[in-house]
């Protein structure tokens, strides 16, 4: 168990080494294999592209958007803008961001931001910091995907105490902040093991070593 006054970088090392496993293993692919998708696959609705657009847009949404009053109650987050997907589903907006290496460059600020929270954090301060999180029973993303299924299946079963449900009202949530943190990393490792399925596909081997671990297990690897 963590000292609960370890410092909050001990605890998620990822967030300074993730944007290098992600260009790692973009590096040299054509643009119509970072534009392929695997439609019949359950890991291939979204291209390359869009799986990086989706991992860089996240830590704005966790950490500028739901977690924003409680991480910056003074001052605005930085870059809040990446917030506006532009019509874009759960992604950066494709008309802004468009080519990998910007991706990529937003990817890495993304990172730089929760690496300068975590500077300031403990676990202990972590797990004290809780956000209450409302997901109605009809709530759908873009896809048609119902984001409860999404918390039910996938999200509370991985994060354990993290993240419970209110024992009242359904619809209500509460996460701590560490679990967010995790949330992040888990996520990441997800869209880069996808990107590895593509790789294999192309009959490239992956460059980097993703562990077994959060949703990972969770889900289908055909």
């Amino acid at each position: 168990m963590n000292n609960p006054e370890t410092a909050g970088r001990e605890i998620f090392p990822e967030y300074a080494t993730l944007p290098d496993m992600f260009a790692d293993e973009v590096r040299g692919l054509s643009e119509a294999q970072i534009d392929r998708r695997y439609p019949e696959k359950s890991w291939g609705g979204w291209s390359i592209r869009e799986q990086v657009s989706h991992t860089a847009w996240i830590p704005y949404l966790l950490f500028a958007g739901h977690w924003r009053e409680i991480l910056f109650p003074e001052s605005a987050p930085p870059r809040a803008d990446r917030l506006d997907t532009g019509g874009a589903d759960r992604m950066l907006d494709p008309k802004r961001f468009h080519e990998m290496r910007d991706l990529l460059a937003v990817f890495r600020e993304g990172c730089a931001m929760a690496w300068d929270l975590l500077e300031k954090e403990t676990p202990g301060s972590m797990q004290e910091k809780i956000l209450t999180r409302e997901t109605p029973g009809d709530r759908t993303w873009a896809s048609g995907e119902s984001v409860r299924d999404y918390f039910e299946k996938l999200v509370l079963p991985a994060h354990g105490p993290g993240i419970r449900r209110d024992k009242e009202n359904p619809d209500i949530f509460y996460q701590t902040l560490e679990s967010a943190f995790r949330h992040f990393i888990w996520e990441a490792y997800v869209h880069l093991k996808t990107i590895q399925m593509y790789r294999r596909s192309f009959g490239l081997p992956p460059v980097s070593d993703v562990p077994e671990v959060g949703f990972i297990p969770f889900l289908t690897w055909e």
